[in-house]
């Protein structure tokens, strides 16, 4: 395995692993800790497709015809599974979690090893950190967007009141391990919504995490990946892992100096306002967050336009990157209203940090591909709700009776402009652009 270090500023330095096929050197990197139990929390989708994955911890000796490197006394095994997605992301599974932690006995000595994507890996390090105030949790991730998106931040939640990860802590792993053939039993939608979070990295950062990420999504690759079609979409073991590599490294040059991602950090929120908003309007489990994510993005580009940051050309390169990925996973039919999204939307965990009025909204805004522009609130920027809104009808989000009545954005007086779809080119708004927190 590739050794790996996570290095949260000055708050934690996690040592990771990285490779391809390393059921058993992760299994020897868990009997290294010495534990006297192992809480291994996973998810129902993720134990029916490899539930014997850690099938060798259950020996009582390791050694000898294992390959591994001398011998080690395994510890009990301790199995939690809790449903697929966000719907493990509750109170009552964390409550659960806690009350089986006591009832196995498990001490101060135990490691939790959370097995799953990013749903389970958040609510399983929330259990971990406030169980004894904090016990030893190792991060296997299944997914590709936990692999290089959730690994790669301190944060842990749950969802709360219909709201995304509105409740959570910051707590740092004992130790990450990635073994990237996980990917190849993911569905289509759990390769684009990694890829989505990669399409927002490209759009911040520029440069080779752009090129990265086109590249990798170039009808080329994947058709060749693909037998000439690229419908049965998938990518190859080394593309992954380079992908897994980009993703990796995007974070951690920037949480390198903001471990808790409360300013620079903060640009990763980028996209996520409507994001979250159109996954919970939807329900759990239907939108990929990623995908969620990219479409995000798009609402944000338009914002920026209309606000004269973006220039229409600059908004079509960003929006291109976005359509490498929803031209080929567009959002279920019938769409939600936007009036619905909206009010998900005007409840955003990161409120309050820009001191929005009541008819603003905040997310992070960009002047084109790799330029984030900088403000004194974190890298938040706020601005009118409307655009969002907009934005939403303009990509045909229904509408109801209330709706169609107040279709002119605030301080406008004449009606939203139509746009065909993300990479439609709008006429940038006149007039004084609001208060934007600008540094």
């Amino acid at each position: 395995m590739e050794p790996l270090s996570f290095v949260f500023a000055d708050r934690a330095t996690v040592p990771g692993f990285l490779g391809v096929d390393v059921q058993k050197d992760i299994v020897e990197q868990l009997l290294k800790l010495n534990a006297d139990k192992i809480l291994l929390i996973t998810d129902e989708t993720v134990n029916e497709l490899h539930g014997n994955y850690f099938a060798e911890l259950q020996n009582t000796m390791t050694q000898g015809d294992t390959g591994m490197e001398g011998s080690h006394e395994a510890p009990a095994v301790e199995k939690y599974v809790l449903p697929s997605g966000d719907a493990a992301k509750s109170w009552s599974h964390l409550s659960e979690l806690i009350k089986w932690n006591f009832s196995i006995g498990a001490t101060k000595k135990s490691v939790v090893v959370a097995f799953g994507g990013g749903a389970l890996l958040n609510v399983a390090g929330l259990f971990a950190s406030i169980a004894y105030r904090g016990m030893k949790v190792v991060y296997v991730p299944t997914t590709f967007l936990a692999m290089h998106d959730v690994v790669t931040s301190l944060k842990t939640s749950i969802c709360f009141d219909g709201r995304k990860n509105n409740i959570g802590t910051f707590y740092a792993p004992l130790m990450i391990l990635v073994d990237v053939a996980f990917c190849r039993t993911l569905p289509k939608s759990e390769l684009f919504s990694g890829l989505g979070e990669l399409a927002k990295n490209a759009a911040l950062l520029g440069g080779e995490h752009a090129k990265g990420f086109i590249s990798a999504l170039s009808k080329d690759n994947i058709d060749s990946h693909n037998g000439g079609s690229g419908e049965e979409f998938s990518l190859g073991d080394d593309t992954m892992v380079q992908l897994v590599r980009l993703g990796i490294k995007a974070k951690m040059e920037v949480l390198l100096y903001d471990a808790y991602e409360k300013q620079s950090g903060m640009i990763f929120e980028y996209g996520h306002t409507i994001s979250h908003a159109i996954e919970k309007t939807y329900g759990d489990g239907v939108i990929p967050h990623g995908l969620g994510v990219t479409y995000g993005m798009l609402a944000c580009s338009f914002a920026s336009e209309k606000l004269g940051l973006m220039t229409p050309e600059a908004r079509e390169e960003h929006d291109a990157v976005c359509q490498l990925l929803i031209m080929r996973w567009p959002l279920p039919q019938p769409l939600p209203t936007a009036a619905e999204v909206m009010a998900r939307a005007m409840k955003d965990s990161k409120r309050g940090i820009t001191s929005e009025a009541a008819d603003e909204i905040s997310d992070v805004l960009l002047r084109k591909m790799g330029d984030v522009l900088p403000t004194s609130t974190s890298m938040l920027s706020k601005f009118p709700s409307t655009l969002f809104h907009e934005w939403l009808l303009s990509m045909d989000f229904g509408t109801g009776a209330a709706e169609e009545a107040s279709k002119v954005p605030l301080g406008s007086s004449s009606a939203a402009i139509p746009m065909k779809k993300a990479t439609s080119k709008v006429l940038a708004s006149s007039g004084e652009a609001p208060d934007l927190g600008v540094a």
